[in-house]
């Protein structure tokens, strides 16, 4: 894992509102964008489009994942007892850009779902082992990666045109999988920095 130093000892401080804007604006405009890659590859279809083939609450959606995730798990990682330490800016780039490179193959790519399935996995374990690598970061992940496939199972707005069990694709999971330790560790990283300027 490639982290730089932070306070041991000290809790992780919740998310401050303008931390929490930023993360949401971030999840709102980029994973509505990857989302888009599922659309227009038909991978899945919204019960309602509005605009290009999407809803018009996906960027309410993917923007309160990102936020409320992410501060779900800076809590998380404190009661689970986590590292102080946290990712480095630049684990963080490349964890980020795996997983959109992940995100979008899970469309593009005319591959089974088997394959996908292993190739997400792959892709998965090794953001993990970049950004986090850590116990509590495990545990975390795999909650992150049921709690997601499960809502989206249930979700009854849209629909993946090709599911393989419970509605949803096989490699879903290991997708979430990829999304949970590099949002996390981003919130993280967020923390810090306003520990590090609160006066």
């Amino acid at each position: 894992m490639a982290t730089e130093p932070s306070e041991r000892g000290a809790a992780e401080t919740k998310l401050t509102p303008g931390a929490l804007a930023a993360l949401f604006a971030f999840g709102a405009i980029s994973l509505t964008l990857l989302d888009s890659i599922h659309v227009h590859t038909g991978t899945l279809a919204y019960a309602h489009p509005v605009a290009f083939g999407s809803a018009w609450w996906v960027p309410l959606l993917m923007g309160t994942a990102v936020s409320g995730g992410g501060a779900t798990f800076v809590a998380g990682w404190d009661r689970l007892g986590g590292p102080r330490t946290t990712a480095s800016n630049a684990s963080l780039v490349r964890a980020g850009l795996l997983f959109a490179a992940l995100y979008a193959m899970s469309g593009l790519v005319p591959a089974s779902s088997p394959v996908k399935l292993v190739i997400i996995a792959i892709g998965a374990a090794v953001i993990f082992r970049d950004v986090d690598g850590s116990r509590a970061g495990a545990i975390l992940m795999l909650v992150g990666a049921l709690l997601g496939t499960v809502a989206e199972a249930i979700n009854p707005g849209f629909h993946y045109l090709v599911p393989d069990v419970f509605g949803v694709p096989i490699w879903l999971p290991a997708l979430y999988a990829c999304a949970s330790p590099f949002v996390g560790q981003l919130a993280r990283r967020f923390a810090r920095s306003e520990r590090a300027l609160a006066p």
